[in-house]
């Protein structure tokens, strides 16, 4: 299996860190990545910050963040992009932003500058209203679509208290075409 993190410890214990000068409580028992968002398009003013996220397998979207963090995490303002989709989300409309994701590498539990994976996000990140945080999670959440398009297997162990990532193999093109022939 090519894992993309391996053996990742979950939250040991309640803490609060600060990316970009953001205060985030880390709640124990949590499977945080960290991540930093990138443009579909190239973006001059995006000036990415590493940030944590919580692995959500109850959420079904692809990546939420509220407008704050965003703002401060990215550099840009939301209020000054063009969604490109609307959607409801807690029976709420919200817009859907042209951002995929790039999932760190960790070192001792800590964020690396290395990349593991890009993560695709097929529909965008719900960007929430500042007005209307108070209704969604506290921290960005990664949902069980973005696991989803991306092809990525979640585990968690219980009892080492840690999770993992990985994607299926890929068979290599020859090995394919060979496939192909042969069941013609």
């Amino acid at each position: 299996m090519p894992f993309v993190l391996t053996r990742v410890s979950l939250v040991d214990r309640e803490r609060t860190v600060a990316p970009g000068g953001v205060p985030v409580t880390l709640r124990t028992n949590q499977p945080i990545v960290w991540v930093r968002l990138s443009a579909w398009t190239p973006t001059p003013s995006l000036v990415p910050v590493t940030f944590p996220a919580v692995l959500d397998t109850g959420n079904n979207y692809s990546f939420l963040i509220s407008a704050a963090e965003f703002r401060v995490w990215t550099g840009l303002d939301s209020e000054q992009l063009t969604p490109l989709r609307m959607m409801e989300a807690n029976g709420v409309l919200v817009g859907c932003f042209a951002f995929n994701l790039e999932l760190m590498r960790l070192q001792r539990g800590n964020p690396t500058d290395q990349i593991a994976c890009q993560l695709q996000t097929d529909r965008g990140i719900v960007i929430i209203p500042e007005n209307l945080s108070h209704r969604f999670p506290r921290m960005p959440v990664i949902g069980v679509r973005c696991l989803t398009i991306n092809r990525l297997t979640f585990s968690l162990n219980g009892d080492r208290r840690t999770f993992s990532l990985w994607r299926p193999p890929v068979a290599p093109v020859q090995t394919l075409r060979r496939a192909r022939r042969g069941s013609a």
